[in-house]
């Protein structure tokens, strides 16, 4: 992936710009989705991840955190970017087998963790299709 490129630039979905009438939340898709992948932060990837926004592109880049520290908060709570991907609908998974294991390794590490906050994310990981 060129993390030169924008999100726009690298995903299949075309949207409209935006204009007075649109939503804050659609202002702040399409202005995420203008930045060169490498300037998105966990906080805007876990924007996007919820709203499955890009996911070819944005689950990429939120698994490379969650990956190097499951349990950071990068918005409301701890883990919430991997609550975000966990969230993430069933069949990108299914079409995206590697990823899907990178995330399955992920919550194995968390199973091995002492009793915290990361149970919180159990619920969501016993759904996971990993």
């Amino acid at each position: 992936m060129d993390r030169d490129r924008t999100l726009a630039h690298l995903s299949d979905d075309d949207w409209l710009r935006p204009d007075p009438s649109s939503t804050q939340l659609y202002r702040d898709l399409c202005a995420l989705r203008a930045l060169p992948v490498r300037e998105l932060t966990p906080t805007s990837l876990h924007l996007l991840v919820t709203h499955q926004v890009g996911l070819d592109v944005t689950a990429v880049l939120a698994l490379e955190h969650v990956e190097s520290d499951p349990l950071r908060s990068v918005s409301l709570y701890p883990g919430d970017l991997l609550a975000a991907l966990l969230r993430v609908d069933p069949s990108f998974w299914a079409d995206h087998p590697t990823l899907r294991d990178r995330l399955t390794v992920v919550l194995d590490r968390l199973r091995t963790l002492p009793p915290g906050d990361w149970q919180l994310l159990v619920s969501a990981a016993e759904q996971f299709p990993g």
